[in-house]
């Protein structure tokens, strides 16, 4: 009799396991600003559970440059991704491009916030972010955002052609989307083992080879 049947329900199980849930908040232009280049985009992706709790406040500094891999001490601010579309030369220009667990793409990444889940899937609050080439700051009143203060070391979006860039409001609206999780290690040394488990079943269930 094989001893498969376990093993392949250890395999189930760890294949069952659910997806976890991120919630996209992307910035949506309400008016713009002589002082600001037009273009601006913000996403922000946060965890299920922290959307769940209704408000967030952050401070993190991620400045493992170039050094081992960089573990965030918090999951609830899964990404940040900050540009300006540049409608006559293209590109993505004043880039900050932050992930959870990822290296910096410049010098660090600092994030500071205190924010709101609003009803209606509107955010609300503070957001300060800086990766050392590029920074932002913008602040709401209930759910209508405005930049306080942006900067660049670069010529375009808000570098050296807009050096007091400021004035532009917008609101961050939710969508929700699923989000793949990475197996955990014990998860993959379960399936692993389950695997060499059922090998070795099938090898112990071959007949021996007669002698001749």
């Amino acid at each position: 009799m094989t001893r498969i049947a376990p093993v392949a329900l250890l395999l189930a199980a760890a294949l069952a396991l659910p997806a976890q849930a991120a919630v996209t908040f992307s910035w949506q232009q309400v008016s713009t600003s002589s002082s600001m280049p037009t273009g601006l985009n913000l996403e922000l992706a946060f965890s299920d559970e922290a959307v769940t709790a209704g408000a967030l406040s952050l401070d993190i500094s991620n400045d493992c440059h170039m050094g081992p891999p960089c573990l965030d001490p918090q999951s609830s601010l899964l990404s940040m991704r900050y540009w300006f579309d540049d409608p006559y030369i293209g590109g993505q220009h004043n880039l900050i491009d932050y992930g959870y667990r990822a290296q910096p793409r410049n010098y660090y990444d600092r994030i500071v916030m205190d924010v709101t889940f609003l009803a209606g899937g509107l955010l609300g609050g503070s957001i300060f972010a800086s990766d050392g080439n590029s920074d932002f700051q913008m602040v709401s009143e209930g759910a209508l955002f405005s930049v306080v203060t942006a900067n660049s070391d670069e010529p375009y979006g808000c570098g050296w052609q807009y050096p007091d860039c400021s004035g532009a409001s917008g609101m961050l609206v939710s969508a929700a989307q699923e989000a793949s999780e990475v197996p955990e290690p014990a998860t993959g040394a379960i399936v692993g083992l389950g695997l060499v488990a059922a090998w070795c079943a099938r090898r112990r269930q071959r007949p021996a080879r007669s002698s001749a």
